[in-house]
């Protein structure tokens, strides 16, 4: 069967009156305006019985309880198996915070929030597989530099800041997706960068600036446009922790502009130019004609598998004393309440006991454990692909997987897919003292990063030797 495609998409703008922003620097709770609205978008993909859904997600992350949730309600509502429905974030820090621990002022509108998404996104789903039309792909990069290294070594520590020596891969990969009649479906934009434009000043609820690359490429494109976030652990936007939304607007338009000037020249039915005929005029003046070329029908294979990470023993002191850093908020906070504390003392100690929450519930999850099950899918499209992990990869990372992929300079590498993300730093980071705050925030050992990377390879070469009937290898194991 030919690769079939559809697109659908839908509102998941906060209500203003719930809490909004994830910095525990911010000193306000709630967010005092609207600057572009957070979406939710379904991508539908299947051929013949077989069927996937990608969702791109105006969050900073989900928790595992949110995730499970959003997959299972597409699957009650669509069929597709809740192993095929992928979420990804854009990973924006300007939105509500999704968690499972919040608590404080507001938490009864922000879990009423969470319990609503998956509805939300499932409605979003039906109409994406009502609207499964045959496709056909191409697949492109282009280069853009909003992104810099974020990890800057000052004065003995790292800064989160930009640190124009350290590693950033500016690749802006792109798949095009048509109708089979040549209409514009949907455009596919990858790019490794933190949506940190916006930092603990700003007060709005704002996707960053993922939200005016989305609206450039549809503007140019006429095609849908979905968002995958790609290697960026260790990355973030030249102009960053900015209150100024127009900011992340600006940057957000320079690369859409990139990935809409790399769809335009994509074909996703190549064709060949001939001469057709001799004009007479002042010169002879040579007619063409784009002549169709004959191209197999693109089909889809994909393949969902676990790759073990190895943790650490003991994990990072921010994660080991998490425990006794709770407690020790929760009773500041109780404190500040009782007394009347200002709304920016409350929004502190908030911040910070949601922040502990998280680490505490990690440390009762995975300590003991020697690795930890990590999430990974790999998917073709034609002569395009996509190769997922969950969690905040590394910049390096990503861009070794591409390089290595089958399908070079037509794969797509994205991280933030599923539920309770954390960093993959790669291995050189481990060696400093202080490390990156990347590193104290990851149970992973520093042989993780090698470990993923040599998995997505094979999985992504495993998928592309397989026969077109492929569906899940649950046999299949990386070398």
């Amino acid at each position: 069967m030919a690769l079939m495609a559809g697109i659908a998409r839908t509102v998941i703008s906060p209500p203003l009156d719930i809490p909004n922003g994830m910095w525990v620097a911010q000193k306000h709770v709630r967010a005092e305006g609207l600057d572009m609205e957070l979406l939710a978008t379904v991508l539908a993909l299947a051929d013949g019985k077989r069927r996937l859904a990608l969702i791109d997600l105006d969050l900073c992350f989900l928790p595992d309880s949110v995730d499970k949730a959003v997959r299972e309600a597409v699957h009650v509502s669509t069929g597709i198996p809740s192993e095929n429905v992928l979420p990804f974030c854009t990973h924006s820090h300007a939105g509500p915070p999704v968690l499972e621990y919040y608590r404080g002022e507001g938490e009864d509108r922000a879990h009423m929030y969470k319990e609503m998404l998956p509805h939300w996104i499932a409605g979003a789903a039906v109409r994406a597989v009502e609207a499964l039309k045959p496709a056909r792909t191409a697949a492109g990069v282009g280069r853009s530099e909003i992104g810099i290294n974020r990890d800057l070594r000052h004065e003995g520590r790292f800064l989160v800041a930009c640190n124009p020596d350290g590693f950033f891969d500016p690749e802006v990969g792109v798949i095009r997706i048509d109708q089979a009649d040549g209409k514009p479906l949907a455009c596919l934009v990858n790019y490794g960068c933190h949506p940190t434009v916006l930092g603990p000043g700003n007060k709005l609820a704002s996707p960053d600036y993922p939200g005016s690359t989305r609206k450039i490429v549809e503007q140019v494109t006429g095609s849908t446009c979905f968002f995958l976030q790609g290697g960026a652990g260790n990355v973030g936007p030249i102009e960053t922790f900015v209150a100024d939304a127009g900011v992340a607007r600006r940057l957000g338009t320079i690369l859409g502009l990139e990935a809409a000037r790399v769809y335009l020249e994509l074909q996703t039915r190549p064709t060949e130019r001939k001469l057709r005929n001799v004009i007479a005029s002042g010169a002879a003046l040579a007619d063409y004609e784009n002549v169709s070329l004959q191209t197999p029908e693109p089909c889809l294979k994909f393949a969902r598998e676990f790759v073990q990470l190895p943790t650490r023993s003991p994990f990072a002191e921010v994660y080991e004393k998490s425990p006794e850093r709770l407690a020790e908020w929760e009773g500041k906070l109780k404190e500040l309440a009782a007394r009347g504390g200002s709304p920016e003392q409350l929004a502190e100690a908030l911040q910070h006991v949601t922040r502990e929450h998280v680490r505490t519930s990690r440390m009762h999850k995975y300590q003991g454990k020697k690795t930890l099950p990590v999430e990974t899918y790999a998917i073709q499209l034609g002569d395009a692909a996509i190769v997922t992990i969950s969690g905040e990869p590394y910049s390096e990372i990503g861009a070794e997987v591409k390089r290595r992929s089958p399908l070079p300079k037509k794969t797509l590498f994205a991280g933030y897919e599923g539920g309770d993300m954390m960093y993959i730093p790669s291995a050189d980071v481990f060696a400093f003292d202080p490390p990156p705050m990347e590193v104290d925030n990851s149970p992973y050992a520093p042989e993780a990063a090698r470990i993923a990377t040599e998995h997505l390879v094979n999985l992504l070469n495993h998928v592309a030797a397989a026969p077109a009937e492929i569906t899940h290898s649950s046999s299949f194991t990386a070398g």
